[in-house]
C-alpha cells in the first residue's frame, strides 16, 4: 500500500504545545494529540520540538524521521535521564513505528540482564500492567529516576505486545570493575569486543568526555574504571539488542552518551551485525544562548558528529550539573 504522509508542527506562542498529525492512505495513526512540555525551561525556543538531520545539516519533520527509522534495523533513542519529555518522546517514537507496521523487540538500559526473570514473571501474570512492572524490578533501588517517567514508554510497548530486552551488564559486575577488578572472562571480552582496545585518539576522547561529565572529579587511574565499565556496558546492551532483536529489529531506550556512534553502543552493533542499519538520536536539552543546531553537537572536525538525528527539548533545570550533583562527585576527589 502506498503510503502518504501529512505533519501539521504548531509552536504556540508559549511554547508549551506541539500538534502532531501522521496520516496514512488517509487514516490517522493516531489522534492529532496536542502535547504540553512538562519540563518548564526553555519551552519558547525556536528548537524546542525541533529535528536536525546531522547529514544534512537541515531541519526534518517528524513523519520524516519515522519513515526513515522504519527502515532501520536498530533505532537508539539517546535521553538525558531525569528530563520527563525525553521519555514522552520515546514512548511517542515507539508509538509512531508501531503505527507504521513495524513490531520491533524494545531494551532498557536500566534494565540489567539479571532482570530479566523477573520482567519475564511479572509479564506472564500481569501482561498490561506497565505500573507494576518497575516495583518488579526492585527499580527504587536502581538509583533511576522515578518509574513514573519511564512508565509511558513500558505502556507504549505493551500495548503493542512487543518484546521488551534487558539489555545491560549486571550491576554486580559494573561495581566489581569499577573498583579496578575486571570479572569478565577472556571468552566474554572476545565475544562482546573488549578484546580490542580502543585507538589512541578514541580513548583519549572517550577519558575526556567521562571526565568532564564528572565535573573534573576523579583521578586517572578511576576515569580509566569508569571507561571500562561503560565500554563493557555498550558492549553488553549491544549483545542483548542483537540476540533479542525481533524481525523488525530492535530499539533502544538509554542515556545518550551510550548511543553515540563514535565510541557507543553503535560501534559494537556494526562489529556484530555488519550489514545491519543503525540509527542514533540525542534528544538534547535547549540552550537559551544558542539557538543553532550545529553548534550542540558533541564533537570535533576530525572525528564527525557522534549522532544521526538531535531532537530538541525544554530542559529540567536552570542548575549547574556539577553544583547539582557536587556531594556525589566529592567521593572521586581521592579516588585512585
Amino acid at each position: 500500500m502506498r503510503m502518504s504522509f501529512r505533519n501539521t508542527l504548531i509552536a504556540y506562542s508559549d511554547g508549551r504545545y506541539l500538534t502532531f498529525c501522521v496520516l496514512i492512505a488517509g487514516f490517522a495513526l493516531s489522534a492529532c494529540s496536542v502535547m504540553s512540555w512538562q519540563s518548564p525551561y526553555g519551552q519558547s525556543h525556536a528548537l524546542t520540538g525541533r529535528i536536525w538531520d546531522v547529514s544534512a545539516a537541515g531541519l526534518i519533520d517528524r513523519p520524516t524521521l519515522l519513515a526513515r527509522l522504519a527502515r532501520a534495523d536498530f533505532v537508539l533513542l539517546g535521553e538525558k535521564h531525569d528530563n520527563p519529555d525525553h521519555h514522552r518522546l520515546q514512548a511517542e517514537a515507539v508509538r509512531g513505528l508501531v503505527a507504521l507496521g513495524r513490531r520491533p523487540a524494545v531494551g532498557f538500559e536500566m534494565f540489567t540482564v539479571a532482570d530479566a526473570d523477573a520482567i519475564a514473571k511479572h509479564l506472564a501474570l500481569a501482561p498490561n500492567d506497565a505500573a507494576g512492572l518497575g516495583p518488579a524490578v526492585n527499580w527504587h533501588t536502581s538509583g533511576w529516576p522515578d518509574w513514573a517517567m519511564y512508565q509511558p514508554i513500558a505502556e507504549a510497548v505493551l500495548a503493542a505486545k512487543l518484546p521488551i530486552l534487558a539489555t545491560n551488564l549486571p550491576l554486580s559486575s559494573a561495581r566489581t570493575m569499577s573498583r579496578g577488578g575486571l570479572p569478565l572472562e577472556p571468552s566474554v571480552r572476545r565475544d562482546l569486543g573488549l578484546d580490542r582496545p580502543l585507538s589512541e585518539a578514541m580513548f583519549a576522547r572517550m577519558s575526556a568526555d567521562i571526565r568532564k561529565s564528572h565535573c573534573g572529579y576523579g583521578s586517572a587511574a578511576s576515569i580509566h574504571a569508569m571507561l571500562e565499565v561503560q565500554r563493557a556496558r555498550d558492549a553488553q546492551m549491544a549483545r542483548s539488542l542483537i540476540a533479542g532483536a525481533t524481525a523488525a529489529g530492535a530499539i533502544l531506550i538509554a542515556g545518550a552518551g551510550h548511543v553515540r556512534s563514535d565510541y557507543g553502543i553503535p560501534a559494537y552493533l556494526t562489529a556484530k551485525a555488519p550489514g545491519k542499519r543503525v540509527i542514533s538520536i540525542a534528544f538534547v536539552e535547549v540552550d537559551d544562548q544558542q539557538g543553532q543546531p550545529k553548534k550542540y553537537l558533541l564533537a570535533d572536525a576530525e572525528m564527525g558528529a557522534p549522532f544521526d538525528y538531535l531532537w530538541f527539548t525544554p530542559r529540567i533545570d536552570d542548575e549547574d550539573a556539577c553544583e547539582k550533583f557536587k556531594s556525589q562527585l566529592e567521593r572521586f576527589k581521592n579516588a585512585r
